[in-house]
């Protein structure tokens, strides 16, 4: 009977360590294996709930940084590109691009890139409008430099036409 119940207690331990998720057996005793880049989530995580987006964003390239590891990285990718957003400038919208292009790239089945598709679209859009109002922008600034030349050469013209009358004029005399 004692040797029934120490064996169901051992194969009850037995099952619940196996069920623990990142558990490993060290001379009998259960060990949980946290990784650097986890507990950097979880610091990150934390920083963010408390309004520290700097301390947030530096644990969260951290682990972009670190070793890749799905359910942690992916998370990481993309609270990161949500905190790129706010860079000043376009430096900003292109890293958090470059962030969920990543993500999307090396975990395509992750919530997380599901979650920031639209955002992705989005951010791809808002360059491409960028482009385009830069070739604007130079459009503009080519077709004012063509019309001042424009100019130029029409009163370079009416100069000559002047000229040319006027010599026309004094062979006549």
């Amino acid at each position: 009977m004692k040797s029934e119940r120490a064996l169901s207690a051992a194969l009850l331990l037995f099952l619940i360590m196996m069920n623990s998720g990142c558990a490993s057996i060290e001379r009998g005793t259960p060990h949980f294996v946290i990784s650097t880049e986890e507990r950097n989530l979880e610091a990150g995580i934390r920083e963010l709930r408390a309004g520290n987006e700097q301390p947030a964003h530096n644990l969260l390239e951290k682990v972009v940084d670190g070793e890749p590891r799905a359910g942690v990285t992916d998370e990481a990718l993309f609270r990161l590109a949500l905190l790129s957003l706010k860079e000043e400038g376009g430096k900003g919208l292109l890293r958090a691009q470059t962030l969920l292009e990543r993500l999307a790239d090396k975990y395509p089945d992750s919530i997380w890139t599901r979650q920031s598709a639209q955002l992705l679209s989005h951010l791809v859009e808002v360059k491409a409008l960028r482009n385009r109002q830069r070739e604007l922008k130079a459009l503009k600034e080519q077709n004012l430099s063509l019309s001042r030349d424009n100019k130029e050469m029409r009163q370079s013209l009416e100069q000559l036409k002047q000229l040319d009358l006027e010599l026309e004029q004094r062979i006549k005399r």
